[in-house]
């Protein structure tokens, strides 16, 4: 439609004379009395921002419009002025815009639409040399029909992107979403804050903002009930730094493969709510500075698969919910971060997750934090982080006037497992409460770290377990042993798995008989958690207690591993006699008392005429009955006793004759026939004995240092 002075009306030649004199044609004070506003024609703004008229001149800053309504569609499609320099700035400001502005791929020196209402925005591939404002824009449209989207895919926008308290709604049977960003290259930032609104999907993906993102207080609403809806899309997008905080998504928010350079904030209690679906998505992404996520709220799932965080993963006090069913009773995993890698510490102290954590294979430079927090997901893992990689300590405990909104204790109801980690420094729990069911059908709790490398101590203090809870060391190692066997480890009857732990020391001071009872909790025997026991002992010069504790071990391996009858009565036999070869006492005991038995057996038979000279005369003083026994019973020394006298049968002797056997010269039980194998006996069990004493006093089963 064409245009010339004659048809303008009063209204476009107060917008050609303000235009022309680089001032703003202000129209708010003639509103109608029923705040209708006066009606600028979109043909005639197209004519004036393409400079057609000579007498129609638009100076710096532009055409600026203000409390007016545009009538007609303001299409400025492929637009770039004369010579291509650019469209001049184009400000609709506060005015009511009932049909699409379509300026796509057009160029423009800045464009704004603040306050105003509007239905559709189109801007594809548009060039804007300095700012998009859109701050305050809300939809129109009849009464509860109202929708306002805006199309920016591909534009390329010079300064920022304002849509502060911004109202977006997609049209009910648009395909449109809310506010559309995908590929677009923004060299300022992008607010969405301030009581932004969009009741659709926010696509930022693949896009290019050099400042930062901003949704403080801002909301964004697109949940669906099968989870699919999303509220944010950011997918590869590249971005200076994302602000979240104080901000409400309900729908999934996406971040995945996006690289953000400086922080992404979520604290303050940001909102995200995309029950049984993944509520912030963060696969992949690559962030510079560190995640804030204190205090946020998120139901729903967060993932962060092989995201990659340059310092630390901040979720104090955070709220993690993933519920799988309905009735709110069941939890799926709640942080999904397998193949994390994090530059600095991963903080969950004061987090309250319902669900699982699943760290697996993750790499995290400083420490992993857990004190205080709240770790629900009965009959499963709470917290699981197998081959997880941690460069400083693992803790589970509340620091000294650290953050503890749910009380003084750190609560884990199912399991926690750090099974094949490497953890550089020292593993803690203190104030530590373990609740069932645990996983797989377990009755109590699972606490594992078996075949867990800690460079540091492992320090336990204060742990509450109930009977059927499991603290799992099988395999592990650890520099030093640091614990309190009172509190540290459970009630009594919470079952240990100590197979194959090793440690370097001990720093407590409690003795064998403490710590044997603590051995005692295993679920199983097995001689190698006595035998590092003992030789932490022995290196720590306590041999007293080391020895106490190789013989337990003995009593319990003749207890539980002998082949049979016969050995486990050699087997006690070995112990009573000499401690197993560790208890000298013993030894000695048992030879005092070996010699008295052969000395009243000596004094025995020479009453009873059985203990002759070679002449057949009763021995009576040919011998001394002591040194006579000692040497029947030492087959090493030879005392010249035995040559003097034997056991035999002298004329008056008082001996039982004993049983005839037909047809022979044999007697059963003859008194002197007795006397000579019970002498036999006593000088083979002296020559056990012997050997027994030689290797309990010459040390061959002491234990050694490494």
């Amino acid at each position: 439609m064409a245009f010339d002075a004659n048809d303008l009306s009063p209204h476009e030649h107060f917008v050609v004379d303000r235009t022309a004199n680089g001032e703003v044609a202000d129209f708010t004070p003639m509103a109608g009395p029923d705040g209708a506003k006066p009606v600028i024609r979109a043909g005639f703004l197209r004519k004036l921002l393409l400079q057609l008229d000579a007498d129609w001149p638009v100076r710096t800053p532009g055409v600026r419009l203000k409390g007016v309504r545009i009538e007609g569609v303001l299409d400025l499609t492929d637009c770039s002025g004369a010579g291509g320099a650019g469209l001049p700035a184009l400000a609709l400001v506060e005015c009511d815009i009932p049909e699409p502005v379509d300026v796509s791929h057009a160029r423009l020196a800045r464009l704004s639409f603040k306050g105003s209402r509007m239905t559709h925005l189109a801007a594809v591939e548009t060039d804007i040399g300095g700012e998009l404002d859109l701050c305050a824009t809300a939809p129109l449209g009849a009464p509860g029909q109202e929708s306002f989207t805006a199309k920016l895919r591909g534009a390329r926008i010079d300064g920022d992107v304002l849509a502060r308290g911004a109202k977006f709604a997609r049209a009910i049977d648009s395909t449109d979403d809310a506010l559309m960003l995908q590929g677009a290259e923004i060299a300022g930032n992008v607010l969405l804050d301030e009581g932004f609104e969009a009741f659709g999907c926010v696509w930022l993906m693949s896009a290019r903002i050099a400042g930062g993102l901003t949704c403080l207080n801002g909301q964004f609403l697109n949940r669906s009930d099968d989870a699919s809806g999303q509220a944010i899309n950011a997918d590869n997008a590249d971005i200076g730094s994302v602000l979240l905080r104080k901000a409400k998504f309900e729908g999934e928010v996406r971040f995945a493969s996006a690289r953000i350079a400086r922080d992404l904030d979520l604290s303050d209690g940001a909102l995200f709510r995309n029950e049984f679906g993944a509520a912030l998505m963060l696969a992949n992404i690559d962030i510079g500075g560190q995640i804030f996520g204190d205090t946020a709220k998120v139901h729903g799932q967060l993932c962060l698969q092989s995201a990659r965080v340059g310092r630390n993963i901040d979720l104090r006090g955070a709220e993690v919910a993933h519920r799988t069913n309905a009735r709110g009773d069941a939890f799926g995993r709640a942080v999904d971060a397998p193949s994390v890698c994090v530059g600095g510490a991963a903080l969950f102290q004061g987090a309250n997750i319902k669900g699982e954590i699943f760290l697996a294979d993750a790499r995290i430079e400083g420490y992993l934090a857990f004190g205080g927090g709240r770790f629900i997901n009965g009959g499963g893992w709470a917290i699981r982080a197998p081959n997880a990689r941690v460069g400083g300590n693992l803790t589970l405990k509340i620091e000294e006037g650290g953050f503890a909104p749910h009380g003084q204790k750190t609560v884990i109801e199912g399991g926690a497992k750090f099974d094949r980690a490497q953890i550089d420094g020292a593993v803690t729990w203190l104030n530590l409460e373990l609740r069932g069911p645990g996983p797989d059908g377990a009755k109590g709790a699972t606490l594992s770290l078996a075949d867990a490398a800690i460079r540091g101590p492992l320090q336990a203090r204060g742990l509450t377990a109930q009977q059927q809870s499991v603290i799992d060391l099988s395999g592990a190692t650890c520099s030093g042993l640091d614990d309190d066997l009172k509190t540290g480890w459970g009630v009594e009857h919470a079952a240990l798995d100590l197979d194959g732990f090793a440690y370097g020391r001990l720093e407590s001071a409690d003795g064998a008989g403490p710590r044997l009872n603590w051995l005692k909790r295993m679920k199983r025997f097995s001689p190698q958690p006595y035998a590092m026991l003992a030789q932490v002992y022995q290196r720590a010069g306590k041999r007293g207690d080391a020895r106490r504790v190789l013989l337990r071990q003995h009593d319990l391996r003749t207890l539980h591993a002998s082949g049979g009858p016969i050995t486990w009565l050699l087997s006690s036999a070995f112990g009573l006699i000499a401690g197993y070869g560790f208890a000298p006492i013993r030894a000695l005991r048992a030879l005092v008392l070996f010699i008295a038995i052969g000395i009243a057996g000596v004094l025995a038979m020479n009453a009873q005429g059985a203990l002759v000279t070679p002449s057949g005369q009763q021995c009576n003083g040919a011998i001394e009955p002591a040194l006579y026994a000692v040497d029947v019973a030492l087959p090493v020394i030879d005392l010249g006793q035995e040559g003097r006298c034997a056991p035999g049968r002298t004329a008056h002797a008082e001996l039982s004759p004993g049983m005839e056997v037909a047809n022979t010269d044999w007697r059963l039980f003859e008194g002197a026939a007795l006397w000579k194998w019970a002498q036999a006996i006593y000088s083979v069990l002296g020559a056990i004995l012997t050997a027994l004493a030689v290797i309990t006093f010459s040390g061959m089963m002491k234990p050694r240092d490494e």
